[in-house]
């Protein structure tokens, strides 16, 4: 049912932890995909050196993560795509809680899960809680979800033509299109299914990103000029100049 997606081209010290948490999720039915891009051999001999055989492991050579993504995704033999990043941890019972929402949610599409916030050290620094919202909207003014705690059904992300774009923003751009599907059903809850590590390897917050978001709503707005696109360019390109990251 399930196809744990997860991209990596280089272990910035949390890449063993985060495979060793999905590895030990009290419910095993799942495979793990793996996509190593532009990695070094050392690194690809260390995962291939992991004895699981629910690992599919993959390699490329681009090291972009949307198109590695897009490999995983179009490798993946799951009916649900469970989204997760090398350098966080997985909630030892996460695909346990995701099986038990999607039998009492059969027409669920996506399901968005919180987090715990969690420093270099492993340290527990905070938590993102999300509720059940009109994520349509709130999209205009920030990202309403948690990429890596996103489950998503693979046919829908392959009937939207997969991950299009963004060197850091990707996600974002995915659910700009998404939220143009009538009929959607987006479960939100507020387990922790990860435990989501800030560090200074992010990219979250930068120019680049908030940019390229910027770029996705004048790519709307040019297609369908309306108020919400004009107000998801306008917030977004403020954002770019006044709080980002350089």
């Amino acid at each position: 049912m399930f196809s744990v997606v997860m991209c990596c081209n280089r272990d910035d010290g949390f890449l063993f932890k985060a495979i060793e948490s999905v590895l030990e999720q009290s419910y095993s039915d799942f495979e793990f995909v793996i996509v190593l891009n532009r990695c070094t051999d050392q690194l690809y001999e260390s995962v291939v050196a992991i004895d699981d055989l629910r690992i599919v492991l993959l390699r490329t050579e681009i090291g972009q993560l949307s198109f590695n993504l897009n490999v995983g995704v179009n490798a993946a033999k799951g009916k649900y795509i469970v989204r997760f990043d090398a350098d966080d941890v997985c909630h030892v019972d996460r695909l346990k809680k995701t099986c038990e929402l999607i039998e009492e949610n059969p027409d669920l599409d996506m399901l968005a899960g919180s987090c715990r916030l969690i420093d270099e050290a492993g340290t527990i620094t905070g938590s993102r809680i999300l509720q059940s919202e009109d994520w349509r909207r709130k999209l205009k003014y920030n990202n309403p979800f948690i990429h890596p705690a996103m489950v998503i059904k693979r046919d829908l992300i392959l009937a939207n033509k997969g991950y299009l774009g963004g060197y850091q923003s990707e996600d974002y751009d995915l659910w700009i299109r998404l939220s143009k599907v009538e009929g959607l059903k987006c479960v939100f809850t507020g387990f922790p299914m990860i435990d989501y590590r800030i560090s200074a390897f992010q990219s979250k917050g930068s120019r680049l990103a908030y940019s390229e978001v910027a770029s996705y709503f004048f790519r709307e707005f040019l297609i369908r000029p309306d108020l919400q696109s004009f107000i998801g360019l306008f917030l977004t390109s403020l954002k770019a100049f006044f709080r980002s990251k350089k």
